[in-house]
């Protein structure tokens, strides 16, 4: 992990966004930190396509290297000091074949390293060929970054060895895995791959029910009323 140089404020002060919105994640049954989940209001799909604004990132590639600048500005910024980020990465980000290099080189104007980001891929993202899936995070992996799979609206992802090897991270919605027992495989057997498994919409005390099924960790977990 190549050093922190000392922030460019003013730089920070030129790209932060105030629209970034970060949420903690923690572990339902520590309440040890796990990192953060950086949302914002606007994905690349609901763009603006006219104008001043579609002019800011024609591809996904750009927009997802624009986003992560915005974050690593607004981390510091904010003081969000937990790792690694999960950052919603859009289905086109994977299938271009210079996201990694845009992401990388966009980090690299940062304080941040890029093994701090954890790219969140929708599940249909890694539909199709296995070969050329693998190939796709492989890369992303090479430039540092981590990855993961957002499984909160659709789990088709097969779980191969080598898929795998490459995912860091697992995001589902809490109330999905107790309602079907196909999710709730997904999570075990990514659980005992040694991917971090962390759900939306949990309760702290739900912890030990969701950790049966292989859920560790939660997105702001909330408590009871």
């Amino acid at each position: 992990m190549r050093p922190y140089p000392r922030p460019n404020t003013s730089l920070l002060k030129a790209v932060e966004s105030p629209l970034v919105r970060f949420m903690p994640v923690v572990h339902l049954l520590g309440g040890d930190s796990l990192g953060l989940v950086a949302d914002e209001p606007v994905e690349f799909e609901e763009r603006a396509v006219f104008g001043r604004v579609a002019g800011e990132a024609q591809n996904a590639a750009k927009w997802m290297a624009m986003r992560l600048e915005r974050v690593a500005s607004a981390a510091c910024a904010q003081e969000q000091s937990p790792r690694p980020i999960l950052v919603t990465a859009p289905m086109a980000a994977l299938a271009d074949p210079n996201t990694a290099v845009a992401c990388d080189a966009a980090v690299r104007r940062t304080i941040l390293c890029q093994q701090e980001f954890c790219l969140m891929f929708p599940d249909a993202a890694l539909a199709g060929d296995p070969a050329d899936v693998t190939t796709r995070l492989a890369r992303l992996r090479k430039a540092g970054f981590r990855v993961g799979i957002d499984m909160r609206h659709s789990w088709q992802t097969p779980l191969s060895e080598t898929v795998r090897i490459l995912i860091d991270t697992i995001r589902v919605d809490a109330d999905a895995v107790e309602a079907s027992q196909e999710l709730c495989d997904v999570a075990a057997t990514a659980h005992a791959s040694g991917i971090l498994v962390v759900a939306d919409h949990a309760n702290w005390r739900d912890g030990g029910n969701l950790a049966d099924y292989g859920v560790a960790g939660a997105v702001a977990p909330r408590t009871d009323a």
